[in-house]
């Protein structure tokens, strides 16, 4: 596949199609052999690749999901590497969901180096990543963090909540997640919650408009679905004095979400008297 020779139509279609066919074999080296040369494809014929992107990673997405060999799997992880640094975010199209969902698949698995390149290959859609996939690419981000994160807390419940919101692949609800974690919480772990809660004010302040209104809409989100007489933490008068100062936040979304919450916390009581 380093040959120039492939650089040369006649002798390019048929090897493609001859390799496509081989990563069907029913033998799993022929298979691995096939998939390590569709990746080699950015050495004989770089200038190719954009012509062929889509039949390549048709072939290689699907390579990642071999159900009876992890080093077709690895093979596969391999020469997506390999084409995703000579493409750009368009050149993906489409195929930069199905990769993204298939790649997070091997966060966790038990297989060193297919963790190891799951993470390396991650790592590259994050840089190939601008305008388009900015957004889903977020929220995958989250998920895996999620996933990976949540099992350290030791608290059986929460994971299971937490597993119903990111397992498949539904849009992610940030708030309804934000809810069911606040929830669990209060129930099996009151100080993690303090510690939530302490984290999260320190964030009112931020620079990024975006994180003072998230920021506090957690903090409303927590003392919601937390008793006030267990709160011996809560310092109400602070609270409030923060609040007061984020409606009249240079953001309309930060004010808006700073009225909302005084208005939780203190319904029928004519703020700022």
């Amino acid at each position: 596949m380093s040959d120039p020779m492939l650089r040369e139509k006649k002798f390019l279609k048929p090897v493609l199609h001859i390799l496509e066919e081989k990563s069907h074999d029913r033998n799993s080296i022929v298979r691995q052999m096939a998939v390590r040369g569709l990746g080699n494809l950015v050495y004989g014929a770089p200038e190719k690749l954009k012509k062929h992107k889509k039949f390549l990673m048709v072939i290689l997405i699907r390579a990642l999901s071999d159900p009876f060999s992890s080093e077709v799997i690895g093979e596969s992880m391999k020469a997506v590497a390999k084409v995703l640094k000579e493409l750009k975010e368009k050149d993906i199209g489409s195929s930069f969901r199905d990769l993204t969902q298939e790649i997070r698949t091997y966060f966790d698995n038990e297989d060193d180096a297919l963790r190891l390149w799951s993470f390396v290959l991650f790592g590259i859609l994050a840089r190939l990543t601008k305008r388009k996939w900015k957004g889903y690419f977020a929220e995958q981000e989250c998920r895996a963090t999620f996933h990976l994160c949540v099992p350290f807390l030791g608290l059986k419940r929460l994971q299971t909540a937490v597993n119903e919101h990111l397992d498949g692949t539904a849009e992610l609800k940030p708030e309804e997640l934000q809810v069911d974690i606040c929830r669990h919480l209060a129930k099996e772990n009151a100080e993690l919650l303090e510690n939530l809660y302490k984290s999260t004010i320190m964030y009112f302040f931020s620079r990024w408009e975006e994180i003072r209104a998230v920021a506090v809409k957690l903090a409303g989100i927590i003392l919601e679905h937390t008793d006030r007489q267990r709160m011996k933490w809560l310092n109400l008068d602070h609270l409030l004095m923060s609040l007061q100062f984020l409606k009249k936040d240079p953001s309309p979304s930060v004010q808006l979400v700073a009225t909302e919450v005084l208005n939780d916390i203190c319904p029928g009581r004519v703020l700022g008297e």
